[in-house]
């Protein structure tokens, strides 16, 4: 019978969808995009309003459960950038709080810090071993929870919007990379022709099972497994601390992590603020295989079984209820050197993984769309494919996995002792901070200027990487202070020789500010990121750091009081709009906000000038589509 792919069952093909399918092989796209997640829509969205024919491609349908829910400054800061240089400012909703509730989802959460409480099998948390580093405040922060079924079906129809073709319950069976071409095979029988295609199967990429391209043995020293669920009634963890205030931001405002030795549990909350719409909480275990080799029972009976084992943690979860089938894996990690081959490239996750430990996968991703976008653009405004034009991409992906790694397996050592962790986290933390920074700093003077050169920067050497993968001294610093960790694991110093080297090393770094406490064990969390605290920070870098750090980490201090202005005068608007409309509603019937509507201003022609002039002088010279038809 012919049939066409529908997810898990097989349906009989109408005469239209045989003619759908006819034409979709005459049809040759620009690109083809595997994998309709954030990375693959971001991507559609993007070269779609450039000009290039997209296709965006779904195994499954939305909305879908998927977990990678937590952002970081950096990759905040990148998303804005990303929506800046190509004229697409949903991509920039994401990364910003507000602009996600505001305009995507309400079922999203607000994330102002990460926070970690340690954690000794049969003893109570002890308060003092609370560690936090705060996000980035409005109007450049704080982060987002991603309620991923939202975010993802939001950003693939933006990806529609913008002109790109998307096609769900579409199962590719096998590729074949041609000279000139890739065709896609799908289970209907049809076959989908594309001119470049882009590879975000995750790790069931078709790719690399088809080129052979996986790691026997993945390359990373992180060997990690994982538990996870979304469970409701999850109280926040102040409650925990029994009202003692122990860092800067509240502990329920942001991603929490419970750490001892072996493993972590994320507490990403989607309901934790009073507009949210969403009562759920997403949690997961993360053990180290080194310790936990294998699975005890079902992934729900281990959860139980290890957060019994601390009595906090237990109390944390005493009247949670999950309300997901529990998921429960083998060893998480895979890699592969190769993420490029000829008229194919691959997202990051559909080439590496590590640990969600840091959201760390978000932040490579982001930094990778933004390198696809530039080599892809000017590789068909050139009509040039060559693997040259692509390496970069690989190589700044594999260095940012391999700087992770570093950063989540010493973090997994450091789990054996308070010493070593509040002393190692610090490494990390420095790695956020200043990672953050740099973007920061030119999507400002961008915002201050109009010129596109601050844009372009953040891709170039010494600007992209991700968690300051990209700064020498900053590695350098991370590489000295893993050796120490490595020499306390194998017994060579004890665990306080190694925090007191690594504060000794972080308190001496000429481009910290000594405020922040890099360097003091006492000091569990930074400054916070305020606009005063902003402003202590650009004028310490400005007058008292290391003068070559100067152009990196600062910006005008005008520019960004006139951002916090804006951000506060556009929600003093919105509130006073939203209770007029309501006053108004509650006496009269009718109204006119339809036509206000992007839908009713498009109609008449107005959507464009209303929204996206600012971005027109960006596109005067986007590739044009190339569409070939046999």
């Amino acid at each position: 019978m012919d049939a066409v792919a529908t997810g898990v069952t097989l349906q009989p093909r109408s005469a239209t969808q045989k003619l759908e399918a006819s034409l979709a092989y005459l049809q040759k796209y620009d690109v083809a995009i595997l994998g309709s997640g954030i990375g693959g829509s971001m991507l559609a969205c993007i070269l779609a309003k450039r000009g290039i024919s997209t296709l965006l491609i779904e195994e499954l349908s939305h909305p879908r459960f998927a977990i990678g829910e937590s952002l970081i400054p950096e990759t905040g800061v990148r998303l804005r950038i990303l929506a800046e240089k190509h004229g697409v400012p949903e991509i920039g909703w994401l990364g910003s709080f507000h602009a996600l509730r505001d305009n995507v989802s309400s079922a999203c959460g607000v994330k102002r810090s990460f926070a970690f409480m340690y954690h000794r099998e049969g003893e109570a948390h002890r308060a003092e071993e609370t560690n936090q580093l705060p996000t980035l405040t409005p109007p450049f922060g704080p982060d987002s929870h991603l309620f991923r079924q939202d975010t993802d079906a939001y950003l693939a129809s933006i990806a529609v919007k913008y002109g790109a073709h998307f096609r769900q319950q579409t199962k590719v069976t096998s590729v074949e990379l041609g000279e000139d071409e890739v065709k896609l095979n799908v289970a209907s029988g049809e076959v989908i022709r594309a001119a470049f295609l882009i590879d975000g199967g995750g790790m069931r990429s078709h790719i690399s099972t088809q080129l052979n391209l996986r790691d026997e043995t993945p390359r990373f020293r992180t060997n990690t497994r994982a538990i996870y669920n979304h469970f409701i009634d999850v109280k926040p963890a102040d409650l925990l601390l029994d009202g003692k205030k122990v860092t800067p931001s509240p502990l329920g405002h942001g991603t929490m992590h419970h750490i001892f030795d072996g493993g972590w549990i994320w507490i990403i909350p989607f309901g934790n603020h009073p507009e949210s719409t969403n009562p759920l909480t997403s949690v997961g275990m993360m053990l180290d295989r080194r310790k936990y080799p294998t699975p005890q029972g079902t992934p729900e009976d281990e959860f139980r079984a290890t957060i019994a084992r601390f009595p906090t943690i237990h109390r944390h979860f005493a009247d949670a209820k999950p309300v997901r089938p529990w998921v429960g894996s083998g060893r998480i990690q895979y890699s592969q050197k190769q993420h490029i081959a000829h008229r194919v490239i691959q997202l990051p996750h559909a080439a590496c993984f590590v640990d969600p430990l840091y959201s760390s996968g978000m932040s490579v991703l982001t930094v990778a769309v933004d390198l696809m976008s530039e080599a892809l653009l000017g590789a068909f405004k050139d009509d040039d494919f060559a693997l040259e034009r692509f390496q970069r991409i690989e190589d700044v992906v594999n260095t940012g996995f391999d700087h992770y790694d570093t950063i989540v397996s010493r973090s997994f050592d450091s789990f054996a002792s308070y010493d070593l962790w509040n002393a190692w986290n610090r490494n990390w933390a420095m790695g956020n901070f200043l990672g953050t920074f740099g973007p920061l700093a030119n999507l400002i003077r961008f915002l201050g200027s109009g010129d596109q050169k601050f844009l372009d920067a953040t891709t170039q050497p010494g600007n992209i990487g991700v968690l300051s993968s990209h700064l020498p001294e900053v590695r350098a610093a991370i590489d000295a202070s893993s050796n120490d960790i490595g020499e306390a694991v194998a017994g060579r110093i004890t665990h306080k020789e190694a925090n007191q080297r690594i504060f000794m090393r972080l308190g001496a770094l000429k481009f910290l500010p000594p405020y922040m406490g890099f360097g003091k064990p006492e000091q569990h969390a930074p400054a916070t990121f305020t606009l005063p605290m902003g402003a202590r920070h650009v004028a310490w870098y400005r007058f008292q750091g290391d003068p070559k750090w100067r152009d990196y980490a600062t910006f005008n201090l005008m520019t960004y009081a006139g951002q916090v202005f804006d951000f506060a005068w556009r929600h003093t608007g919105d509130s006073i709009r939203r209770a007029s409309a309501a006053l108004r509603d509650v006496i009269f019937a009718a109204n006119g906000e339809w036509k206000n509507t992007p839908h009713a201003l498009r109609a008449h022609g107005k959507y464009h000038a209303a929204f996206d002039d600012e971005f027109t002088d960006q596109n005067l010279d986007a590739p044009h589509a190339i569409q070939h038809a046999e």
